[in-house]
C-alpha cells in the first residue's frame, strides 16, 4: 500500500538562502572599503581641530589673512538695512588698533575697509609717490615693497590721486592733485572747475592732510606762490602740473623728472634756493638759464618755472640771467603750511556725515549738474578715503564683476559710508585702479585681475 510522503516545509531553504545573500553584499562592501582607503586617507578625526590648508597660488601668502564672520545675530540686527553682511579678515600679524573688514551691500557689491584707530600710538597715516617721482607709475604692491626694503612696515594702502595714464607728450603717470611727503610740497594743482582738477566749490575740498600735532584736515588748498624780482611779481599757479592757458605759471622740481616736458613754454632755471619746496616757503635764487623752447632740463639743485606763451613774452624780456630774485609760498588754509603728509583725490563726498548738497543734485540730476562727473552717477569700483573722531579708513569698492560687485555710483558709496559711521570721505581714483593691499597682497579683486600701476599710495603704517 502507497504512503505518501510527509510535506517538509520551505522556511529553513529560504533562511539559508537570505543568509547567503546577506553575506554575499556584506563582502562587497568590505572589498568596496577597503580599495577606497587604498586610494585616499582615511577621514579625520572631526573632533580635533586641523591646521589650515591654504590654495597652492603662484605667489607666496604665508600672511595671507583669513576670513572669519565675527557678526553675531543680536549683532546682526543692529547693522545698517543697507549691509548685508560684514566680516573680519584676521591675521595674528594685524598690530592693536588695525582691523580688515569685508562689507557686502543689500544692491550686490563687495566693500573691504582698512581701518586705524586715530590714538594708537604704534600706527600713522602716510603717503608714498610710486617710484618716487612724478613722471612714472608703480603698483601698490610694489610701492609697499620699497617701502620694506627701507625698513617701513606697512599694514594697508590703496591708489590714491588722479592723473594721466600716458599721453603724447610722455607725461604718464602725471599726478593731478595735491601730494606733501614727508613736509615736501611735492605737488598742488590750480583749483579749475574742470576734468583732473578740483572745483573751487565745497564739493571740491578734496585734499586730506595730517597736521604734526595729529589732526586731520580735508580742505580745498591753494597754493598763493610769489616771485619777485626788482618791484615785479609773478603768481604761481601751481607745482609740477600742466602748463598751458588755463595754468600759465608752474613751478618744475626735481621730482617732477628729467625735463619739463613743454612745449612753446619760456622757461627760467632758478638755482641757489633752498630745496626741497614746503608750505610755508622762502628763499633766493638766481636765473642761471633762459629757454623760450620749453622741456628744459630739471637741475637736481634746482626748480624750472615755466611760463606759458601769453604770459611769457613779456617776462622773457625782464628776466635775463643772474637775474636775483625771491620765491615765496605760503599754503591756504593756513593749518596746511605745516601739514607733514597730504594727499588729494577729486570730490569731497561726506561732511559731517552728511552727504555733500552737490553730490546730492548730482544724484538726483542723474549726473547732468556736473558733466565732467558724469562718470559718477554709474555703477563702478571704487577706492575712497574717510575718517571719524576716532578712526581713519581706506576703501576699495569691488565692481564690474558680476554675481560678486557690480561698484557704486558715488552717491551710492558716500550713503553706505554714513550708515557705517563714516564722517568725512573723499574719493581716489577708482575703475581698474583700485586696489586694496595688506599684509603684502591686495585682498580685493580688482577689475581686470592684476593690479594696474597708479600714481601715489595712501599707506596705514608703523610709527
Amino acid at each position: 500500500m502507497y504512503k505518501e510522503p510527509k510535506h517538509r516545509s520551505p522556511l529553513p531553504k529560504l533562511i539559508a538562502l537570505c543568509g547567503l545573500l546577506i553575506f554575499f553584499i556584506l563582502g562587497i562592501n568590505a572589498v568596496r572599503v577597503l580599495q577606497k582607503e587604498m586610494v585616499q586617507p582615511p577621514i579625520p578625526n572631526l573632533a580635533v581641530k586641523q591646521p589650515e590648508q591654504r590654495p597652492t597660488i603662484s605667489k607666496p601668502t604665508t600672511n595671507r589673512p583669513a576670513v572669519q564672520d565675527i557678526i553675531s545675530n543680536s549683532e546682526r540686527r543692529q547693522l545698517p538695512k543697507s549691509v548685508l553682511s560684514k566680516e573680519r579678515l584676521y591675521s595674528k600679524y594685524w598690530p592693536k588698533g588695525f582691523s580688515l573688514y569685508r562689507y557686502r551691500w543689500t544692491r550686490n557689491a563687495t566693500l573691504f575697509v582698512a581701518e586705524m584707530d586715530r590714538n594708537a600710538d604704534n600706527l600713522r597715516f602716510d603717503v608714498e609717490l610710486s617710484n618716487s617721482q612724478i613722471l612714472r607709475r608703480e603698483t601698490v604692491t610694489s610701492a609697499t615693497r620699497r617701502l620694506k626694503s627701507k625698513g617701513i612696515k606697512t599694514h594697508a594702502g590703496v591708489n590714491g590721486s588722479f592723473g594721466i595714464r600716458e599721453d603724447s607728450y610722455g607725461r604718464g603717470g602725471m599726478i593731478f592733485n595735491l601730494h606733501i611727503q614727508n613736509g615736501e610740497l611735492v605737488s598742488i594743482p590750480i583749483l579749475l572747475d574742470r576734468w583732473g582738477f578740483s572745483p573751487p566749490s565745497p564739493w571740491g575740498e578734496t585734499s586730506f592732510g595730517v597736521t604734526p600735532d595729529g589732526e586731520f584736515l580735508l580742505d580745498a588748498v591753494k597754493l598763493n606762490g610769489t616771485i619777485t624780482i626788482g618791484n615785479q611779481k609773478l603768481r604761481i599757479d601751481a607745482i609740477n602740473q600742466i602748463c598751458d592757458s588755463y595754468c600759465p605759471a608752474v613751478l618744475y622740481t626735481p621730482r617732477f623728472g628729467r625735463t619739463t616736458l613743454t612745449r612753446r613754454c619760456y622757461e627760467f632755471t632758478l638755482q641757489k634756493l633752498t630745496l626741497p619746496l614746503t608750505g610755508k616757503y622762502a628763499s633766493r635764487f638766481v636765473v642761471t638759464s633762459v629757454n623760450p623752447r620749453g622741456n628744459s632740463v630739471i637741475p637736481s639743485d634746482a626748480v624750472v618755472l615755466a611760463i606759458a606763451p601769453g604770459l611769457g613774452r613779456s617776462w622773457y624780456q625782464r628776466l635775463k640771467q643772474q637775474t636775483n630774485g625771491t620765491l615765496e609760498i605760503a599754503l591756504t588754509p593756513e593749518k596746511w603750511q605745516t601739514v607733514q603728509t597730504g594727499i588729494g583725490g577729486n570730490l569731497r563726498i561726506l561732511r559731517n556725515g552728511k552727504i555733500e548738497p552737490e553730490l546730492v543734485d548730482f544724484y538726483n540730476s542723474r549726473g547732468r549738474s556736473a558733466y565732467s562727473h558724469s562718470n559718477a552717477s554709474q555703477r563702478h569700483p571704487r577706492s575712497a578715503l574717510g575718517f571719524s573722531d576716532d578712526k581713519l579708513f581706506l576703501i576699495v569698492v569691488d565692481g564690474r564683476r558680476p554675481g560678486h560687485s557690480m561698484g557704486m555710483t558715488l552717491y551710492e558709496m558716500a550713503d553706505f559710508f554714513s550708515d557705517i559711521g563714516i564722517k568725512h570721505a573723499i574719493n581716489f581714483d577708482g575703475g581698474s585702479s583700485s586696489a586694496l593691499w595688506a599684509l603684502g597682497d591686495i585682498v580685493n579683486r580688482p577689475a581686470h585681475d592684476y593690479e594696474r600701476p597708479i600714481f601715489n599710495v595712501a599707506l596705514i603704517r608703523e610709527k
